[in-house]
């Protein structure tokens, strides 16, 4: 891509009878990766990292945000920010740049007392605003609206937080309306985090590729085929997608009842009216570009696929688990498989960027009825990159 990037030579067009995938490049070429995170990961909401850096390497994100006053500095894609709750109890996002000379702001968890620069000492109020700093007392034109802080935009939701680096493509509720609507019995609050092995890892292939596979149902009667497989889990049959603006949800029963949501966890409307004793197996959201929600019977995982700058063919893969149901949870390998169904795809990813940068990697097309969640998926990241790229 040294003479630049060509829009043509990445349209992927909306009609999936005609649509190609994007090419081996998008996957494989560190400028494309550039591209993305001055574009899509600029413009959406990105999930804030579960840990806390402190040394109680018990406490959350969000556990350590509960007070007046309290904030906490983090790293999002290479780049620092710090949360602050306000004495009115609203969160706020702030880069952790010191408008002066900037150094970080924030090196550690504290609660209360304004914010002082460890560098030249200056000092911003709690909405970011600066406060003070010898010798600019007398400083003519000043403060400038570049010497408080800039106020990131973030939103809270259940034990989460997010943050927009940019102007998001639509507001946080747009992302996750159908989401909340579709689980009215399960309380997010009361879902308890739950530590296992693997949680955070650097993994083979382009965060893309991670996205595009759970997007696909195509492949789980081979990469997930029985005996013993999720194709075995699952009444493939039953199988749906629905795809939103900037959200998407699979879900199918489960081929034995037993292994289903209760039907209170779920909205009516996953019920089957002719059969009611049918049962959701799972409920897999994807909210672009780069989140998943797997609620299950024993409660909740989320993954995030994170690009790493400078590394195209790797992901940083988040991988959080949360208990609804604490017997439930102990048996969510032997019965919902979440362990072998994670090998398996992580086994396939690295794999599929092997043939990606491999030279012989053909634009491909979609199957139209097995695939219309690939295509979504790669015509959103198309549109996302090339609306929101700077024009030459």
């Amino acid at each position: 891509m040294k003479n630049g990037l060509s829009t043509k030579e990445f349209f992927v067009d909306p009609n999936i009878d005609r649509a190609e995938s994007l090419p081996a490049s998008a996957f494989a070429d560190p400028e494309f990766l550039e591209l993305e995170l001055g574009t899509i990961f600029a413009r959406t909401w990105l999930l804030a990292p579960q840990e806390n850096n402190t040394e109680d390497d018990s406490a959350n994100l969000a556990s350590s945000l509960e007070k007046k006053g309290s904030r906490v500095p983090f790293n999002l894609l290479g780049k620092p920010f710090f949360l602050q709750r306000g004495q009115q109890g609203r969160l706020k996002c702030f880069p952790n740049v010191c408008t002066h000379a900037w150094h970080p702001l924030v090196e550690s968890s504290s609660v209360g007392g304004s914010i002082v620069c460890p560098q030249h000492g200056r000092q911003f109020d709690n909405e970011g605003r600066f406060v003070a700093q010898a010798g600019f007392e007398k400083k003519k034109g000043f403060p400038r609206e570049s010497d408080h802080l800039r106020n990131i935009q973030n939103d809270e939701w259940g034990q989460w937080i997010f943050v927009s680096t940019g102007e998001p493509l639509a507001p946080f509720r747009e992302f996750i309306e159908k989401l909340q609507q579709s689980i009215p019995g399960i309380k997010l609050e009361s879902l308890e985090r739950q530590r296992v092995e693997g949680e955070v890892r650097e993994v083979k292939g382009n965060w893309k590729q991670h996205a595009w596979n759970y997007m696909d149902n195509f492949h789980i009667r081979f990469v997930h085929k029985g005996p013993g497989g999720l194709a075995d889990a699952v009444d493939l049959s039953s199988y749906r997608t629905e795809l939103y603006k900037f959200s998407a949800l699979q879900w199918a029963y489960a081929r034995h009842g037993e292994t289903g949501f209760e039907h209170r966890f779920l909205a009516d409307r996953f019920r089957d009216p002719k059969n009611i004793s049918k049962r959701v197996f799972a409920l897999w959201w994807f909210i672009f570009p780069n989140i998943t929600l797997n609620f299950y019977p024993w409660g909740l995982s989320v993954n995030v696929y994170m690009p790493i700058p400078g590394k195209p063919d790797k992901t940083l893969f988040l991988w959080y688990q949360y208990a609804l149901d604490q017997e439930k949870f102990q048996n969510r390998n032997s019965t919902w498989l979440s362990e072998q169904v994670d090998a398996e795809d992580i086994e396939a990813i690295s794999l599929v960027s092997t043939g990606a940068k491999s030279g012989f990697a053909p634009r491909g097309r979609f199957a139209p009825n097995e695939e219309a969640g690939p295509h979504w998926f790669h015509k959103l990241v198309y549109e996302t990159v090339f609306n929101g790229r700077t024009k030459q």
